[in-house]
């Protein structure tokens, strides 16, 4: 097979010993994003960096990798296949993405669409929508090109009343990304669907070669680089904020309130990092009080919504029960409360 498309004079062996390392360097990637984001988090300070790295569970930055990775890694298959598939539909040879969508089995094409469908945001399902449409097409172009009727029913017919039922969907959506000026919204959710019908077929063969081996390499160097921005910001542990006494405590915080996440705490002091990397060890003595605050980086940015479903939350989100309405601690800007020291907290943890 591999002769037959161009692979004759590749040894088998060289392929295996790649396949080899890749997979031995796969799981060394969420180890590195761990280490990036510990060290982003100290500020580039070593001691600081060895400070996070014994006390901060490494579980829980384990899960903001794998919650990126997971909605990464369907981008991956369906970009893979499709782009595979194009290039030898539309040169009548094989390439090295070829043989990579060769690899990528349909049982897997198919998790990847459903798991992009639960976890994308709402935004990016019309994306989801084009590549679907594009894989199956190319793929029916690939397999079944005698077949004239089934190609033009899924590289043609579907894709046009895919679409047609998108922009119908997604017209309030669309029409009020254009009112609040949210331009990268509105492209997100009205190209796509447009875009379906041509990308279900072969483009010229010229062409086929540089722009599929392009957009390969883009999407192999930016991934990785995207994936570790979207790490590097994730929480190291809860956001939360102390507020510091008057008295028993440094002139520097000395009735202050101090956001930040709590390292370690023992019976005499409470290691805390503020959000500007400072690492500070403050008496339990002077500590006031302790309060959880929102994240202000998962407040949406964007105010679109299609019937009450908010452009940046995906399917688990408006199908999950809807968070408890609590009020703002008015602490979490950093405002103390105007306590005096008298109202520290006695030896039972109640303030007096």
């Amino acid at each position: 097979m591999f002769r037959d498309r161009g692979f004759a004079g590749r040894p088998g062996g060289a392929r295996g010993g790649n396949q080899q390392w890749m997979l031995a360097a796969l799981p060394a990637f969420p180890l590195v994003l761990l280490v990036v984001r510990l060290w982003y988090a100290s500020r580039q300070d070593t001691q600081t960096l060895l400070l996070l790295v014994q006390h901060v569970s490494a579980l829980g930055l384990l899960t903001a990798v794998l919650l990126t990775i997971l909605w990464v890694l369907p981008a991956l298959v369906l970009a893979a296949r499709a782009l595979g598939v194009l290039y030898r539909v539309s040169t009548g040879r094989s390439s090295w993405l070829s043989v990579a969508a060769d690899r990528i089995p349909d049982w897997v094409v198919v998790v990847s669409v459903v798991v992009g469908l639960v976890s994308w945001q709402l935004r990016f399902l019309p994306t989801l929508a084009m590549l679907s449409l594009a894989v199956l097409g190319l793929s029916v172009h690939d397999r079944r090109p005698g077949r004239r009727d089934l190609v033009v029913v899924l590289t043609l017919a579907l894709p046009g009343v895919v679409g047609a039922g998108l922009y119908a969907w997604l017209a309030p959506a669309i029409g009020q990304a254009f009112a609040e000026g949210d331009v990268v919204t509105a492209v997100l959710l009205t190209l796509p669907p447009g875009l379906s019908v041509l990308l279900t077929g072969p483009i010229p063969a010229r062409a086929a070669a540089a722009l599929t081996s392009g957009l390969a390499v883009a999407v192999l160097a930016l991934t990785p680089l995207f994936t570790a921005a979207v790490v590097v910001q994730a929480p190291i542990l809860p956001l939360v904020g102390v507020e510091v006494a008057a008295k028993g405590a440094d002139e520097e915080i000395a009735g202050k309130v101090l956001l930040g996440y709590v390292i370690a705490t023992d019976d005499r002091v409470s290691t805390f990092l503020d959000r500007d990397g400072t690492v500070r060890f403050i008496a339990n003595g002077a500590v006031v009080s302790q309060f959880l605050c929102p994240d202000l980086g998962q407040i949406p940015r964007s105010r679109v919504a299609l019937h009450r479903w908010y452009v940046e939350h995906s399917v688990l989100a408006w199908f999950a029960p809807d968070p408890l309405e609590k009020p703002s601690d008015s602490r979490c800007p950093g405002r103390p409360t105007g306590r005096s020291d008298r109202e520290r907290p006695g030896p039972g943890g109640a303030t007096g």
